[in-house]
């Protein structure tokens, strides 16, 4: 009985027996103990498809196959209890049964205990939905909470043993700070003169002694405080102390709100600021850019209007390690690099650090993919200044054009300067436009994707396919790579083509991920355990490696399914590294943290494919399918692509090619030294991993 159901609702129960007499029999038999079901007989070889609608499963022990088909039912659906009822003819002893997934074993002759059994298994059931319940609110009220600590305008951090752990972005910029990691491990104490360190101390030693009552999770403390930031100007204020619990920690929040602000007599202030423009004889004069900003939003052209100000990241402290000619010299650069990007797009320099970029595209990912280009433009310089190598980045703010009055284009270009600076752009190196209240939703044919997506992951409409990738040079272990699909209103699968993109789009491709790693693992566990040495390779979303969270939910999920971290291989496609390559190199280094192996596929598709591998320490690297194409087309480009196999093995990269659809084809990639191979000539997608490997030694 699922959580969403109240608890009078029949319980939907799965019998697999071969004598419908039998079947109603135990029907009766639980109706007569008080438990309301809707029963749906079945045979064993179509219960896997039945099994995730049902809450429990009857099945006759001495079916034939039981053996072979218990772990695929456990896999495809582990929430529901399989209750084996054995005769004489069972072939499978209680032990046996249990080891292989089933809830429990009753003797045919045994019906008070068989609702026993059943009573038990149910209460477990509506037990584990109110836990899977109780998680998911648990997860979005901390989702909430660090996004409210992350916009709030208060500055917050977390400290424990006196010592920073945490703190968002308004602490961060307030004691002048870079970012987080500046911060972590640095006393709490450091930052306030001597007398108001004395009586922090004093509160400390108060919330030690009241540790452990009974109203220690209730205690606060208000102070009052005189500090200095990193970047010498005196703060004064009050901060509030109270009991706090971060990632599991015990430690305490401090809150704290400023009186005011000194700022030292001499100096210009920060860029990070987000105060005034500044600007020198070089800039670009802003009515001028206005100007070109307004004809660009004033014409018949239907598009997606927005402005983007770009900053270079952490200029201040470029131009205090190399001076500030050498600042310039990087400004000047960078600008160069951008002018050279954007051509004939309206294109203005705000401050020597400061440029501002009016864009016409198609839509939202359109004009997000256009401003990405441009700051991958600047991630490609390598400067040198003073003997030293700089590579700059630059982060890009929007905003989305509204024409409401003759001040839109100007309103527009200061709501990307306020993104540019916002906390959501603190990282760097990225491109943000937020949305808008006007901002269309989804179009009709994307609203009807996003509906069978929620209809797919409530009702269990996704299928995993496993495809075995093959070694060439020896490897004995098992590889496959899980692709998925998904179930229409009509029972019709859907390729991740037809569904993927909306979902990237619209956010939902995360929680995709998500379902796809927890589903992949659960299998793999099952099918290790039966002595298998087997490998999954787990494509991956944007949605996905580009959320810094992602990587801590997935060590807890690897971990809790104790499986060996090489087991899995997650992989990424080029594409999708080119756009987001600050968050897929953080990511990847995140997997070599977990002892988790990284792939990219879909390569040698952009301009420069071997420049991204110098930034990404992949272990495998999977070639786009158009290389093979061509090599059906044309033999003769068999060096091609050896030429490019051997570079990339010199690079360290285990490599896949896919496509494999003739012994043709084989023989010419056993020939150029490929490691491992796919395709449909060895076996297409299957729901099970049955592959015999022991015929490729």
């Amino acid at each position: 009985m699922s959580a969403q159901q109240p608890q009078h609702s029949p319980v939907r129960l799965l019998i697999a027996e071969s004598s419908e007499n039998a079947a109603h029999q135990f029907d009766s038999l639980l109706r007569d103990a008080g438990i309301a079901t809707r029963m749906e007989l079945t045979d064993l070889s179509m219960a896997q498809a039945a099994l995730p609608d049902a809450d429990l499963m009857l099945c006759n022990g001495a079916l034939p196959y039981l053996e072979k088909l218990l772990p695929r039912f456990k896999a495809a659906a582990p929430h529901v209890p399989i209750i084996i009822i054995n005769n004489d003819e069972s072939p499978l002893s209680p032990a046996e049964a249990m080891a292989l997934g089933a809830a429990d074993v009753v003797d045919v002759t045994e019906t008070k205990q068989l609702v026993l059994v059943v009573k038990r298994e149910l209460d477990n059931v509506c037990q584990a939905d109110r836990l899977k319940e109780t998680r998911r609110a648990l997860n979005e009220a901390e989702r909430r909470c660090q996004l409210l600590l992350k916009s709030s305008k208060a500055a917050i951090a977390y400290v424990h043993e006196g010592m920073h752990i945490h703190a968002n972005a308004g602490y961060i910029k307030l004691f002048g700070f870079e970012d987080a990691d500046d911060l972590l491990g640095i006393p709490l104490i450091d930052l306030l003169d001597t007398e108001s360190g004395e009586a922090l101390k004093a509160e400390l030693k108060q919330f030690r002694r009241n540790d452990g009552q009974e109203n220690a999770d209730t205690l606060e403390a208000v102070l009052e405080f005189t500090g200095k930031s990193n970047s010498g100007n005196t703060i004064h204020g009050n901060m509030t102390l109270a009991s706090a619990e971060y990632e599991g920690e015990h430690c305490l929040q401090v809150t704290v709100r400023v009186a005011k602000a000194t700022e030292p007599a001499t100096g210009e202030p920060s860029d990070d600021t987000g105060g005034a423009t500044r600007s020198n004889g070089n800039a670009t004069p802003l009515p001028a850019f206005l100007n070109d900003s307004t004809a660009l939003f004033a014409s018949t052209e239907e598009g997606f209007r927005c402005t983007f100000v770009g900053v270079i990241d952490k200029f201040d402290k470029l131009q205090l390690e190399h001076g500030l000619l050498g600042g310039e010299q990087i400004a000047r650069e960078v600008e160069s690099a951008l002018r050279s990007s954007v051509g004939d797009v309206p294109f203005a320099k705000l401050a020597s650090h400061q440029f501002a970029i009016s864009i016409l595209a198609a839509d939202r990912v359109d004009a997000v993919a256009k401003l990405d280009t441009h700051r991958q433009a600047v991630q490609d310089l390598l400067l040198e200044v003073n003997s030293k190598t700089v590579r700059p980045t630059v982060r890009f703010g929007g905003a989305i054009y509204e024409e409401r009055n003759d001040t839109g284009a100007e309103t527009c270009l200061n709501s990307a300067f306020a993104t540019a600076f916002s906390a959501a752009c603190l990282d760097g190196n990225l491109v943000e436009l937020p949305r808008t209240e006007n901002e269309d939703g989804p179009n009709e044919e994307a609203s009807r994707i996003l509906s069978l997506i929620n209809e797919a992951m409530e009702n269990q409409k996704f299928i995993l396919l496993f495809q075995p990738t093959i070694s060439l040079r020896g490897d004995s272990d098992e590889h496959y790579e899980v692709f998925l699909r998904m179930l229409d209103r009509s029972g019709n699968q859907m390729a991740p083509g037809e569904f993927l993109r909306t979902a990237i789009d619209y956010g939902v491709a995360g929680k995709i991920d998500r379902w796809v790693i927890l589903q992949s693992i659960k299998m793999l566990s099952v099918h290790r355990s039966k002595g298998n040495n087997t490998r999954l390779t787990i494509n991956l979303t944007s949605n996905s490696f580009a959320d810094p969270e992602f990587i801590q939910w997935l060590g807890v999920a690897i971990k809790a399914a104790r499986l060996p971290s090489d087991a899995v291989v997650f992989q990424i496609t080029e594409l999708d590294a080119t756009n987001y390559m600050r968050q897929t190199q953080e990511f990847v280094e995140g997997l070599k943290a977990l002892h988790c192996r990284a792939s990219l596929s879909r390569f040698g598709l952009c301009d420069k494919p071997f420049e991204i591998l110098r930034h990404l320490p992949v272990d495998f690297v999977k070639l786009d399918r158009i290389h093979i194409e061509r090599l059906k087309e044309n033999p003769e480009l068999k060096d091609e692509i050896t030429s490019m196999i051997h570079k990339l093995q010199s690079a360290g990269k285990l490599t896949i090619v896919p496509m494999v659809e003739s012994a043709n084809v084989l023989s010419a990639l056993w020939q150029a030294g490929a490691n491992y191979i796919q395709g449909h000539y060895l076996q297409e997608p299957s729901a099970d991993m049955d592959y015999d490997f022991s015929t490729d030694d």
